[in-house]
């Protein structure tokens, strides 16, 4: 900057030196022109008034005088402008006497010139000596508000490089002083926040140091702010479900898109949540229990150690990120790479990435135990049904749903027969196994949308939801009649046994109009099944013996 400014000052006074010189110039010449005619003027008024043969005599006359080399009369001569002639240091001027004579006088310039070339030269010399004179006194009054500034300006390209140590100084006092000392000051306090601000934000996110922090510092917390947001998102969010499926779309807006993301439950050991994204290249969803990032609980990458993972069978890398490690919920992430540029993104995002996994840890674990507390209080724990807690909440809501909807429901009330004998000959042991192959063969035999309830000791209730017509609800009761005459149950005494169950149906809203009214004619169904010779479907009629004391009574 220093340079900048003694440069345009030379240039300043260059400008006006030579500005002067042609202005000074330029008078002297006017002022040549002005005496050359007056002198012109007066010699030709003597030659006028003096006869023609006495112009002889005049021109000795002037020709003795020490400023004119020579004079002379011309006939004719067309260009009457001054000449001024450097070389030979003249000044050669016409006088026009008449229409046939001319005066040519050649004055003596050299005086003129010497004079001339004397004052360009004084006002060169006046011109550097102030030139010099201005820059040493800017150079000594300015350099020291140069150098403030120049200070900044280093200080503040490092500044850019995260560096703040580079304070400035001046030996100036007043108000320099005092804005070097605020500077100093505010970088003192520059350096103590973003140090603060880098750890804080360091320690949440696994970060690469980068050659622009301050840059880096602004996306992160940019980031930061959005993993807070989608924290406050899923904190909201029902189920685990939910939670995973925000997840899946962070991801894909990260630019990934080639991925799988499971869900374990830790206690039962299965996977109760699946997501994949083109090839898989592992068997983890089918042995997730010998994924080596399920097992060690470490990132597994495949950048920082090639072949890590043996049961990758792909040539592309890849990086495999378990999350909510402990407790009743384990989740794990595998990304794969396929060239350069999603290796360079990747590794990009991944810290960012890894952050969002961190923060839906404990939340996806805290749900899911809530998950499973709620489970424990709607289910049986032998057969893993629903139980009458969940029954007489949910029956309400499906009733409702079916009148909106105009569809029909089927009951479909269901009874071991003989179960007693099962306990009573092989034991209780024994009778718990039989009624978990009966809730297995339920589970088969209906839709999700379906429920299963263990209504009682050896009853269960089936409602199934949206059927057309009696015919499907008899469908799904014949399969599961059929099914359990024909399925062999081992019991842990090396027996086995075939057991046959007794169904009775009721249709909503065709044979009654109330949840808990139907639940009672399927009732009232099952048992005609059971007097009238067991292992059969019954479909109710108001013609049921047991109908007809149920309505006297």
């Amino acid at each position: 900057m220093k340079k900048r400014i003694l440069l345009i000052i030379a240039l300043i006074m260059i400008i006006t030196t030579t500005l002067r010189t042609v202005a000074i110039t330029y008078s002297f010449l006017n002022f040549s022109n002005t005496v050359i005619q007056n002198e012109n003027n007066f010699k030709k008024s003597i030659f006028l008034n003096s006869k023609p043969q006495d112009y002889n005599k005049l021109i000795n006359i002037i020709n003795n005088s020490s400023h004119i080399k020579n004079i002379a009369i011309l006939k004719t001569y067309k260009n009457l402008k001054t000449i001024y002639d450097k070389k030979d240091k003249t000044i050669i001027s016409y006088i026009k006497l008449n229409k046939k004579n001319i005066i040519k006088i050649t004055y003596d310039a050299k005086e003129y010139y010497e004079k001339l070339f004397i004052a360009l030269i004084k006002l060169i010399t006046i011109g550097l000596i102030s030139l010099v004179i201005i820059i040493l006194t800017v150079n000594y009054y300015l350099n020291p508000y140069l150098e403030i500034f120049e200070n900044i300006n280093k200080s503040t390209k490092k500044i850019f490089k995260g560096k703040f140590d580079q304070q400035i100084s001046t030996k100036l006092k007043g108000e320099a002083k005092d804005f070097v000392n605020s500077y100093n000051y505010f970088l003192n306090k520059l350096k103590e926040s973003f140090g603060v601000i880098e750890n804080k934000y360091t320690t949440l996110i696994e970060k690469e140091k980068s050659s622009d922090p301050l840059n880096d510092a602004k996306e992160t917390i940019e980031q930061l702010s959005e993993i807070f947001k989608f924290k406050r998102l899923i904190e909201e969010d029902l189920n685990i479900e939910s939670v995973l499926n925000r997840l899946i779309n962070v991801i894909k807006n990260q630019g990934i898109n080639n991925f799988i993301l499971i869900g374990i439950d830790s206690n039962k050991k299965e996977i109760i949540y699946e997501k994949t994204e083109e090839e898989e290249c592992c068997d983890v969803k089918e042995n997730f229990l010998l994924c080596r990032a399920y097992r060690t609980k470490n990132e597994i990458n495949s950048l920082k150690y090639p072949g890590i993972c043996q049961r990758h069978f792909c040539e592309n890398n890849y990086i495999c990120i378990p999350f909510s490690n402990s407790g009743n919920f384990n989740g794990i992430l595998k990304i794969m790479i396929n060239n350069e540029n999603e290796k360079n993104s990747i590794k990009n995002m991944l810290p960012f990435l890894k952050a969002y996994l961190n923060e839906i840890s404990s939340i996806l674990e805290s749900k899911y135990t809530l998950e499973l507390l709620h489970q424990q209080t709607i289910k049986d724990p032998l057969t893993g049904l629903f139980n009458r807690r969940y029954l007489e909440n949910t029956l309400p809501i499906l009733i409702a749903s079916a009148n909106r909807e105009n569809k029909k429901l089927g009951f479909l009330m269901i009874d071991i027969d003989h179960f007693k004998q099962v306990n009573d000959t092989y034991g209780h042991k024994s009778g718990d196994i039989t009624l978990e192959k009966l809730s297995e063969i339920l589970k088969k035999s209906i839709r999700k949308s379906d429920i299963a309830v263990r209504y009682g000791g050896e009853e269960f209730l089936i409602i199934l939801q949206n059927i057309k017509s009696i015919d499907d609800a008899k469908k799904v009761a014949e399969k599961i009649k059929n099914t359990m005459e024909k399925t062999e149950i081992e019991l842990d005494n090396g027996k086995s046994i075939i057991k046959t169950v007794s169904i009775g149906i009721s249709i909503y809203p065709d044979q009654c109009k109330k949840g808990w009214e139907c639940i009672k004619l399927a009732d009232i169904a099952l048992y005609e099944a059971k007097n009238t010779g067991r292992n059969k479907v019954v479909l109710f009629n108001k013609e049921i013996k047991e109908y007809q004391n149920y309505i006297s009574s």
